[in-house]
């Protein structure tokens, strides 16, 4: 795993668990006043940032977790006296590969094969509803700095370790579902999240990536 912090000079921290293929760009244009922390590349499961970083500053502490973010969350050590305040799922599950609880055995098999094409398709498959195209086309001109080859890399190395590495127990205070998503498709997550009854789940009229339809990532809790 790997991290980069934006600085707003704030008491406040988000610490934001970032899907398959993201670093911090596609969330540059959001007008966050908290320090935001995003973690990123899920090659090795470690994440020796963590313990180098002082989380002791902030005042509050929330979880924000996306995608295969979901369950990087679950995985990651994080020091054992943080405190969350709030902690946000969005378009994942704990389980992430599963025909009935994930993504699909078959889409995942397939996705590690991408190129650079097949890359643009993914991409696209991450916008859904009625503002898709608009939102893609913001997207394109915030994509990530990683390239089909890192991406590829990263599949091949979450493939060795999550089968054995199941989640901590990790709860979510609030879990929105997408409801046009092709990327986690929505009747997995809305198997997984039914069995949790602590969650507020709420719906969302978009595809797996929603964050346009937001002016900052604050809004999200």
């Amino acid at each position: 795993m790997k991290t980069y912090l934006q600085n707003n000079n704030s008491d406040n921290l988000i610490l934001f668990f970032c899907g398959w293929g993201m670093d911090e760009n596609p969330f540059s244009i959001l007008k966050n006043t908290s320090d935001v922390l995003y973690v990123y590349d899920y090659t090795v499961p470690e994440c020796e940032d963590f313990f180098n970083f002082d989380f002791s500053k902030y005042k509050s502490v929330k979880l924000l977790a996306f995608s295969y973010g979901v369950y990087a969350s679950g995985i990651a050590k994080l020091p054992e006296n943080l405190k969350l305040d709030f902690s946000v799922a969005i378009s994942g599950t704990l389980i992430p590969v599963d025909d009935k609880l994930g993504v699909p055995v078959r889409q995942f098999e397939l996705t590690e094969k991408m190129d650079s094409d097949s890359v643009v398709k993914f991409r696209q498959r991450l916008f859904g509803g009625e503002k898709a195209k608009e939102h893609f086309e913001i997207f394109e001109k915030h994509l990530p700095k990683r390239n089909a080859q890192s991406c590829t890399a990263e599949l091949i190395g979450m493939k060795r370790y999550v089968p054995r590495l199941p989640v901590s127990v990790r709860k979510f205070d609030r879990v929105y579902i997408a409801l046009h998503d092709r990327c986690v498709p929505t009747r997995n997550q809305l198997n997984f999240w039914n069995n949790d009854t602590f969650a507020e789940k709420i719906e969302l009229q978009t595809g797996h990536f929603p964050f346009y339809n937001y002016g900052s990532l604050e809004e999200l809790f």
